[in-house]
C-alpha cells in the first residue's frame, strides 16, 4: 500500500500544497516591497557567518595594493540573508545581534530568496545574546585553539548546533567530501534515534513487564524520541536537512500501523512538497536539495539491491550512494580528490563517534580527541576543480527518475556514476 493512491487524492494534496506555497511566496513578497533602495534603512539582523577576505587592487599610479576586510553574512527577524562588507578591524562577531545602517543594493525578488547585499555605513552591536551562546561557551571552554587557527571547538559547534565552520575546516570537509557527514541531517537524527532507543529499552522493558505488558514498544518510544528530537530541532532553528529528515519521520511514525510502505518514494516526494509549500527558499537551498538527493539514492538502494551478508551489504551501501551522489554534488560544489573515498569508512565510524563525542562533552571531556582531529584539519590534499554541466545533471537526474520503475535503468545509473567518477579521475591523475 502506497502513502498517498489514486489521481483524486494526489490532486487535492497538490493543490493544498500550492496554495500554501503561494501564501508563503506572498509573504516573501511582502517583506521584499517592504525593502527602500532609494535610501539608507536600518536593518536588525543576527551575523550567521564572518570571515576575511583580500582583494588586490591596482592604484592609479601603478602600484599594486592589497586590501583586507570582513564578510558577513547575516539573517534578519524574518530570516531574510543579507550580505555586507567592512573594512574595519572586526573582533569575532559571529552569532551576535546586530543593527546595521545602510543602503541595500537594487535586486530583485528571486535575488531576495537567496540574498541581497547591503553597503554598511555603520554597524553596531545589541545587548541582545543569542539562547545557542551557552551551549557555545561550554563547548569552546573544553577545547584549545591550535597555533594554525584551526578550532576543534568549531568543528564541534558545527556536529552539535549546526554553527558554520570556520574557513580551515571547510576547506577541509569539501575537498575530503566530508561536507555532508559534519553538517547535521538526516544521518545525525538517526544516529541519535538509535542511540536513544538503545538506551531507553532496557528501562522500557523492565517497566512494561510489570506495570504495562499491554503497551506498544515502538509507539512509546517513537513517540519519545521524536519529542527529544523536535527539541533539537528547536535548538537548530529549523536546520533545513535536519527539518526535512524530522518531518519524514513523524510521518513515518503517523503511518507506521497503517500498513503504508514506509521506504516509499511518494513519501519523500511529498515530505518535500509540505517542506517546500512552508518554506519557498528551500528550492535554492543546496543542504536541503542534497539532503532530499541523499534519501533518494539511498531509496533506490534499498528496493534495487538484493539482500546480502550484513557487512557486505553495509559496505556495497556507503560506496553506492557515494558514486551516485556525486554528479549531482559536482553541480554545485568543484572539489575532487581520490582521497575523497575516505568519507565512506569516516561514515561509518561516525556512527560511534557521534554520540560518543556528544557524551564526552556533556561529561567535559570533550577535548580529549583534539589532537588526532587537529591533525585532520592541517590535510591539505591534492585536486582538482571539475563543476558537472547543467545538461549533464538533467541527463543524469532523469535517468535516476526512471531508475525507481526499472533496476536495468538502476544498473545503469550506477554505470553512469562509476564512470564519472574515472573521468574525474583521469582528470585529476
Amino acid at each position: 500500500m502506497l502513502l498517498i493512491e489514486g489521481v483524486r487524492e494526489w490532486v487535492f494534496f497538490i493543490g493544498l500544497f500550492v496554495l500554501v506555497f503561494a501564501y508563503s511566496v506572498g509573504e516573501k513578497y511582502r517583506q521584499f516591497s517592504q525593502l527602500d533602495f532609494s535610501k539608507p534603512q536600518e536593518i536588525y539582523a543576527q551575523v550567521v557567518l564572518q570571515y576575511p577576505k583580500s582583494v588586490e587592487k591596482t592604484l592609479k599610479n601603478g602600484t599594486r595594493k592589497i586590501e583586507h576586510y570582513f564578510v558577513l553574512k547575516l539573517s534578519d527577524t524574518n530570516n531574510n540573508i543579507f550580505y555586507t562588507t567592512s573594512k574595519e578591524d572586526l573582533k569575532s562577531i559571529a552569532n551576535r545581534y546586530i543593527r546595521l545602517y545602510g543602503q541595500i543594493q537594487k535586486c530583485s525578488f528571486l535575488q531576495f530568496f537567496k540574498s541581497c547585499y547591503v553597503f554598511a555605513y555603520s554597524i553596531s552591536l545589541l545587548h541582545k545574546r543569542d539562547y545557542r551562546d551557552t551551549i557555545r561557551d561550554f563547548i569552546d571552554k573544553q577545547h584549545a585553539q591550535a597555533a594554525e587557527g584551526a578550532s576543534a571547538g568549531n568543528l564541534y559547534r558545527a556536529l552539535f548546533i549546526a554553527d558554520p565552520l570556520d574557513k580551515q575546516w571547510r576547506d577541509v570537509s569539501n575537498k575530503l567530501g566530508l561536507a555532508h557527514i559534519i553538517a547535521i541531517s538526516g544521518f545525525h537524527l538517526g544516529v541519535l534515534s538509535g542511540v536513544f532507543y538503545l538506551v531507553f529499552a532496557p528501562l522500557y522493558r523492565y517497566c512494561q513487564h510489570r506495570y504495562f505488558p499491554y503497551r506498544n514498544e515502538a509507539y512509546d518510544l517513537g513517540a519519545l524520541i521524536l519529542i527529544l528530537m523536535f527539541g533539537y530541532l528547536l535548538i537548530l532553528d529549523y536546520q533545513p536537512s535536519f527539518f526535512r529528515s524530522f518531518v519524514m519521520a513523524v510521518l513515518g511514525f503517523l503511518i507506521y500501523y497503517s500498513g503504508i510502505r514506509l521506504l516509499s518514494f511518494s513519501l519523500l516526494f511529498f515530505v518535500c512538497l509540505f517542506c517546500i509549500a512552508l518554506f519557498p527558499s528551500l528550492l535554492i537551498n543546496i543542504g536541503f536539495i542534497l539532503s532530499v538527493a541523499g534519501v533518494f539514492y539511498i531509496f533506490l538502494f534499498i528496493k534495487h539491491c538484493p539482500k546480502m551478508h550484513k557487512i557486505f551489504y553495509a559496505i556495497l551501501f556507503n560506496f553506492a550512494i557515494f558514486f551516485n551522489i556525486a554528479p549531482i554534488v559536482h553541480y554545485f560544489f568543484p572539489y575532487f580528490t581520490p582521497y575523497q573515498l575516505i568519507s565512506i569508512p569516516v561514515s561509518i565510524a561516525f556512527i560511534v563517534f557521534f554520540p560518543l563525542s556528544l557524551g564526552l562533552h556533556a561529561l567535559g571531556f570533550g577535548g580529549v580527541m583534539d589532537k588526532f582531529l587537529l591533525q585532520g584539519a592541517a590535510l591539505n590534499p591534492p585536486f582538482i576543480e571539475y563543476y558537472a554541466p547543467g545538461i549533464f545533471v538533467l541527463a543524469y537526474v532523469g535517468l535516476s527518475l526512471c531508475a525507481i520503475y526499472s533496476k536495468k535503468m538502476y544498473v545503469l545509473l550506477n554505470l553512469w556514476s562509476i564512470g564519472f567518477f574515472i573521468v574525474l579521475l583521469w582528470r585529476y591523475l
